[in-house]
């Protein structure tokens, strides 16, 4: 099956609607309104003042899962990072982004806007560095992320390890970042100024800060047997992902560690929400690059080599079990 993922557009193009449909059926058949913000949310609150009806949240989420995870496929293409030919990456976004989404919230928007974060920190061509423009509006990205969703502002850890890996250690790189984290923040401040708003905004996202806790969500068992497989596929891959690295070109190496240091800032968001089930939206980044680079490691069925061939078809159960997985979380 993975071998029609490399050639055949028609059939992945099918498989992924097919997909779509069993990871989304249960949301439309009981369609859940937006889910609340739960932190200082400031532009997620304009969104639910417009009060959509639950069914029109559930479309609006899924179509946002949808065109991003395109998106996101393009973006690797484009940096060298995966197949001109495969939309796996495609698929296996899907697979994250929807498993834990029942409908629109204020976590999927964010995580979404990490595609565009991403983008622009990756390197295209022989230069290794980020340009100030690109590190400006990274920053600004991150900065309109966290006003979505507050904790995306750990996105600016995983940011400190991209600009060691970049070498992004002038005071002038610095200072553009800094500047465009406030940028948002400058035009909502003054907003707020001449509505009597700005010190209850400030205390609202100290005390998001303080109430950093390690809790459970509630999850029946299977739930959890479908999240802790989810989980084992991506942190297996990502052994795999990083110890072959050295197997590929500089600027190879550079944006996958850019595409794989999402995963840092996914972890240090787990105690400003529920630590399990874990919500893998935001570890849709690296979710489906690492796992599309293990599935990409699949041998070529040899006539001559049974081995290798039962090795191809446990790939193709990989696979279809994560899609498993997802709809069962």
């Amino acid at each position: 099956m993975l071998k029609l993922f490399e050639k055949n557009t028609v059939f992945q193009v099918a498989f992924i609607i097919v997909a779509i449909v069993l990871l989304w059926f249960e949301a439309f058949s009981e369609p859940q309104p937006m889910t609340p913000a739960g932190h200082f949310a400031p532009l997620y609150d304009l969104l639910c003042s417009l009060s959509l009806s639950p069914t029109l949240s559930v479309a609006i989420a899924m179509a946002m899962v949808a065109v991003s995870a395109f998106l996101f496929n393009l973006m690797l293409t484009r940096a060298g990072l995966a197949s001109q030919n495969s939309l796996l990456p495609t698929l296996l976004f899907i697979v994250a982004a929807s498993a834990c989404s029942p409908s629109l919230s204020p976590s999927l928007i964010a995580s979404l806007l990490t595609i565009a974060v991403v983008n622009l920190l990756l390197v295209r061509g022989s230069l290794l560095t980020v340009t100030s423009d690109k590190i400006f509006g990274a920053a600004a990205l991150i900065g309109i992320a966290s006003m979505v969703y507050l904790p995306s502002l750990t996105l600016i850890v995983a940011y400190l390890l991209i600009a060691i890996n970049y070498r992004l250690y002038s005071w002038r790189d610095w200072m553009v970042f800094l500047l465009g984290l406030l940028a948002p923040y400058l035009t909502l401040w003054s907003v707020l100024l001449f509505t009597d708003g700005l010190l209850p905004s400030f205390d609202d996202m100290a005390l998001d800060f303080a109430s950093i806790d390690l809790t459970l969500g509630t999850f029946t068992t299977l739930q959890a047997v479908a999240n802790g497989f989810l989980v084992l596929v991506f942190a297996f891959s990502l052994f795999i992902v990083g110890r072959r690295m050295g197997e590929k070109t500089v600027v190879w190496q550079k944006n996958a560690t850019t595409v794989m240091l999402i995963t840092v800032a996914a972890l240090a968001m787990l105690p400003l929400g529920e630590v399990f089930p874990v919500n893998m939206q935001f570890f849709a980044i690296p979710f489906a690059f690492c796992v599309t680079q293990r599935l990409g490691l699949m041998p070529h069925v040899s006539l001559a080599t049974r081995r290798t061939n039962w090795r191809s078809h446990l790939y193709d159960l990989l696979l279809i079990l994560t899609v498993i997985a997802a709809i069962l979380c």
